[in-house]
């Protein structure tokens, strides 16, 4: 056998050796990556459980309504307060049609 054979043979078993060291550790740090996600997708379910349980509660009718009154300072609206369509007119006035100006109502006095 020739030195150049035995050179190039022990240079390609340290390549291999090398090789074979990168790929062991280079898996190791995957499998630490993907742990490493893995507990993030665990944490983003059991917050999206959470805050989907956090919406269930707050629209429930209930608490939308003691919210609007305690914070907003809203409450129903009394019998007073709703008109029918008809007294619209009489209420607000006559509808204004779209692009018109509205009329200036005339007084008595002036002529």
């Amino acid at each position: 056998m020739s030195r150049r054979a035995f050179f190039f043979g022990i240079l390609v078993v340290g390549l291999l050796i090398v090789s074979l060291y990168r790929a062991k550790y280079g898996a190791k740090d995957t499998a630490a990556e993907i742990m490493a996600v893995e507990a993030q997708i665990e944490d983003a379910r059991h917050e999206k459980a959470l805050l989907e349980t956090e919406l269930s509660h707050m629209s429930r009718r209930e608490w939308i309504e003691e919210y609007a009154r305690g914070e907003l300072g809203m409450a129903p609206p009394r019998s007073d307060q709703v008109a029918a369509e008809g007294d619209l007119d009489a209420l607000v006035g006559p509808p204004v049609k779209a692009g018109a100006a509205p009329q200036p109502q005339q007084t008595g006095g002036e002529k």
